[in-house]
């Protein structure tokens, strides 16, 4: 299953769960989660090979963490820091290219991300950085529908076990200053519901939509 698969997987779960789904008390921390970045299925990176004008190439990461060089073949990035990636290829190209200097770069990262849903401007994924919360991954999606999102109830369903953790976070004490935010780690999903008037007048256009022609009774 794809990585968006699943996470329109998750999604649906949240969804159909949120009204019989026990929300806990997101975590305290004082400081985010330690993270150093590892390649993964989807980056997009930057290979240059000092001198080697054939070896300036712009590449994806495959769904099993490898590329293709020329002369060389496939070679296995994922799990890799930047670093061990230089001199992984390094080491391959060798094989090829006498005493080859080679410079890897990060162009896009697709394989750490944060997925939001919900009552926002762009719903979709947000690149992790360390040191993400919910209220900034929120800002990143464009910001909350004003008047239609319930900021008060805003849920993160993390899933690096086996058994998803399901958190329930009020945004409009956090942004009160009366909590603190919660710390985010790759894979998190963040799902902004709606309010209950809001849901309520979409389920009556829904079922009733002449409704907003009737007029009212004199």
């Amino acid at each position: 299953m794809s990585a968006i698969a699943r996470a329109a997987a998750l999604l649906a779960c949240v969804i159909l769960s949120a009204g019989c789904q026990t929300f806990h008390d997101p975590p305290v921390e004082a400081e985010p989660a330690p993270f150093e970045f590892r390649f993964g299925p989807g980056d997009r990176i930057h290979v240059s090979v000092w001198g080697e004008k054939e070896l300036q190439l712009d590449l994806q990461l495959g769904p099993d963490g490898s590329i293709a060089i020329p002369l060389v073949g496939d070679v296995q990035m994922g799990g890799l820091t930047i670093d061990e990636a230089r001199v992984e290829l390094a080491k391959r190209l060798k094989a090829a290219y006498v005493d080859p200097t080679v410079s890897v770069s990060l162009v896009e990262m697709r394989s750490h991300v944060i997925h939001v849903a919900g009552e926002v401007a762009n719903p979709g994924t947000v690149a992790y950085v360390r040191g993400a919360t919910v209220l900034a991954a929120i800002q990143a999606s464009g910001g909350v529908k004003e008047g239609i999102a319930d900021l008060s109830a805003v849920r993160v369903i993390r899933t690096r076990t086996f058994k998803p953790a399901a958190y329930e976070l009020d945004l409009e004490a956090v942004l009160a200053g009366e909590r603190p935010d919660m710390w985010l780690l790759p894979g998190d999903t963040i799902y902004v519901p709606v309010r209950l008037l809001a849901r309520w007048n979409r389920w009556w256009r829904l079922f009733w939509p002449w409704s907003d022609s009737l007029e009212a009774p004199k």
